[in-house]
Order: C-alpha cells, then sequence, then structure tokens
C-alpha cells in the first residue's frame, strides 16, 4: 500500500505542486479514505518526503547502472552514456519529472535537507566513478583536472536535464547534442594535456 501512496502522491504532486496534491484526492486516486493514509504516515509532508527519496533514488540507480555497463570503455563513451542517461531517465519518467522538479520547490525544509545530504552522496559517488574512467584514459592526470572535468559534467548534465522541460523536438535533441559536442571538447583539451605531457 505504501508504494501506491507514493506512486499517487507523484502523479497528484506533478499534476497539482505541492498545494494542489490532497490527502483526498490521493486517496482517491489509491481507491481508499483519506484518513487511511495516516496508518502509513503521519501527515502530507512525510507522504512527500518518501516520493521525494524515491525519485532521487530511482536516479541515483539508473546512473549507477550506466556506469556499471560502460565501466571499461574509453571516458568519451561513459560521458556520452550518461548524458544520454538522464534524457532516456527523466523521459521516460515525465510525471516522476515533474514532480521532483515541484518537489524540489515546495515549501518543506525537510525536502532541502535531504536534496543536499542526497546530492553530498551522489556527487561523491559520481565522483569516484569518473576518477577511474578519466585515470584509466590519462594515467598521469592530476586531482585538480579530475574534479574540474566532473563539475562541467555536472553542468551539462543539469543543462541537458532541465532542457527536457524546456525544449521539445528538434530543439531538445539541438541542447543534447551541444552538451555531447562541449564534453568532447572538455575531453580533447585533456588529451591534448596528457599526450604533450607523455
Amino acid at each position: 500500500m505504501k508504494q501506491k501512496l507514493i506512486d499517487a502522491a507523484l502523479v497528484q504532486y506533478s499534476l497539482h505542486g505541492y498545494d494542489g496534491a490532497t490527502m483526498r484526492k490521493i486517496a482517491n486516486e489509491v481507491g481508499i479514505k483519506p484518513a487511511s493514509i495516516y496508518f502509513f504516515y503521519k501527515n502530507k509532508n512525510e507522504l512527500f518526503i518518501a516520493a521525494f527519496q524515491q525519485l532521487l533514488e530511482n536516479h541515483f540507480t539508473k546512473m549507477k547502472d550506466i556506469i556499471n555497463e560502460n565501466m571499461g570503455k574509453h571516458d568519451s563513451e561513459i560521458f556520452t552514456a550518461l548524458l544520454h542517461g538522464i534524457v532516456d531517465h527523466h523521459k521516460g519518467d515525465k510525471e516522476g519529472t515533474n514532480a521532483y522538479i515541484s518537489l524540489v520547490t515546495s515549501p518543506i525544509p525537510e525536502i532541502h535537507t535531504y536534496l543536499t545530504k542526497h546530492m553530498l552522496q551522489f556527487n561523491a559517488w559520481l565522483s569516484k566513478s569518473l576518477e577511474q574512467a578519466l585515470k584509466a584514459s590519462y594515467p598521469s592526470i592530476t586531482q585538480i583536472d579530475i574534479e574540474r572535468t566532473v563539475k562541467k559534467y555536472v553542468l551539462l548534465g543539469n543543462g541537458v536535464f532541465w532542457g527536457i522541460n524546456l525544449y521539445e523536438g528538434e530543439d531538445f535533441k539541438e541542447q543534447v547534442e551541444l552538451a555531447e559536442e562541449l564534453m568532447m571538447s572538455i575531453l580533447e583539451q585533456l588529451d591534448q594535456r596528457y599526450s604533450e605531457s607523455s
């Protein structure tokens, strides 16, 4: 039942935002009385925090799968796969993506606390994973270049994520292509720097 409530909360949140996603609407979608929700979640905030946690964990799992599937490949393939993974994951779950955007801007302080904690954990994992890939391609790469390359990827990934909601069709396709081109340009700079030093 908890999963059904989370799924219904995400649907309602994506459609109506925090204020419009009432416990009554969530209960109606699941087919129970509103009071029954309180057997599982003490209040609306607790339910939405659980839904938000699920959204973040789903994204984290997707990124881990992409890294695992592509580890050992050239760094350009890994970065490209990650950018496309963002697109596939969020395009494939428009409802969840809309709910995520609404939840990030919600008035629930615990959401921001959880998001900060989650992003620190995710960024630490991403940095460690991409560090392995970059060291495999450039054995003499400095820690500063690793950190800056990962931060540049995160900026591009964030741009692609927000582009999903801002652009359609060919315009969005162009945004993804431009993000790829910028990432390849960043990696080409590393190629030049570290091929010259070897």
